[in-house]
């Protein structure tokens, strides 16, 4: 039985590469003050999609950005469709126009600090035309000492969505429930969402189930998507003869509050659809009572004279955070 498996993965994955790719894509790309990175992922969107001799349509999702990414893809990449939002909409919702604008078989979802490299677009799209139960695919995430790592991803127990992300997570890596959703204990199996910095969609699954949740701002919305696609019986996957170069963080670090204020924001909605808004209030004043326990973790440092201005600076952001925590939730 087990050599069997093996060989249907095997063959899963030959079929994979022999395939013929889905002739059409749409990519859509959200940007926020990207001009440092959108440059370099068009000029390699373009020559994949060159390579593969595939159509390649682009779109340009800009969020109200304040510096010349406007202006850089306008003069640059006459040929993308450019839409520019009045306000910072959120991830989920600028690719919500992309995606419903979309004309390819596939939509490419690829993040400005996410470039391809050779041969991956032909690869994904091979991988999806391969097995019609698919609905994404996404490749690996190439590190710059030449490792990569996996974006596949098992849904979060609830185990898992208390820790992850939080002081406990920092003291405790190895808690098997965090174990579990990294898989990294089977890096190989069969993945139940994706990291999302380059995903590819069958358009028809992606449309038939509306898009993102606009309640996501960032974080999160590829998680829920990819669970409830799941149980709609389609699958994703992760095409490992396809890798990025992944920054990551390119826009979230312009202002680290505001991105962790996000990240658990998301974090409750998810907890909340999956498991009701008791469990989410809970988990906020858990994180929030952890977030004092950060702020006296700081405090401690600052008795160090080689680690107070680190100290100084982390003591501010935690603060904000926490202040969040505990009076913003009717923000």
């Amino acid at each position: 039985m087990g050599a069997s498996r093996m060989l249907a993965r095997g063959e899963r994955r030959d079929s994979a590469v022999n395939a013929a790719p889905l002739p059409s894509v749409t990519a859509v790309v959200v940007t926020w003050n990207s001009a440092a990175d959108v440059e370099p992922c068009l000029t390699a969107l373009i020559e994949g999609g060159r390579e593969a001799r595939l159509q390649l349509d682009i779109m340009v999702i800009d969020n109200c950005s304040s510096d010349s990414t406007v202006e850089l893809v306008r003069q640059r990449f006459p040929s993308a469709r450019l839409v520019e939002a009045h306000r910072n909409l959120g991830f989920g919702a600028a690719a919500n126009i992309g995606i419903a604008a979309a004309t390819g078989d596939a939509v490419l979802l690829l993040n400005p600090d996410a470039h391809l490299q050779p041969g991956a677009l032909g690869s994904m799209l091979r991988h999806l035309a391969s097995e019609p139960d698919l609905a994404c695919v996404a490749p690996m995430h190439a590190a710059a000492e030449g490792t990569s790592a996996s974006p596949g991803r098992r849904l979060p127990t609830l185990v898992a969505a208390l820790t992850d992300g939080t002081i406990i997570e920092r003291f405790w890596p190895d808690l098997p429930a965090l174990r579990d959703y990294y898989m990294r204990d089977d890096p190989g199996g069969r993945p139940e969402w994706l990291s999302g910095a380059c995903l590819c969609f069958r358009r028809a699954a992606l449309v038939g189930i509306g898009g993102f949740d606009v309640g996501y701002e960032m974080y999160a919305e590829e998680v829920d998507l990819l669970r409830e696609l799941g149980t709609r019986g389609w699958r994703c996957a992760v095409t490992r003869q396809a890798t990025i170069l992944h920054r990551g963080g390119a826009s979230s670090e312009q202002d680290p509050v505001s991105r962790e204020r996000r990240f658990f924001r998301s974090r409750y909605r998810y907890v909340a659809k999956t498991w009701g808004w008791p469990v989410a209030a809970l988990l906020r004043v858990f994180v929030a009572v952890t977030g004092v326990l950060r702020l006296l973790e700081q405090a401690v440092r600052l008795l160090r004279p080689a680690a107070r201005a680190d100290a100084r600076r982390e003591l501010r952001h935690i603060a904000a955070v926490t202040l969040w925590q505990w009076t913003g939730w009717r923000g």
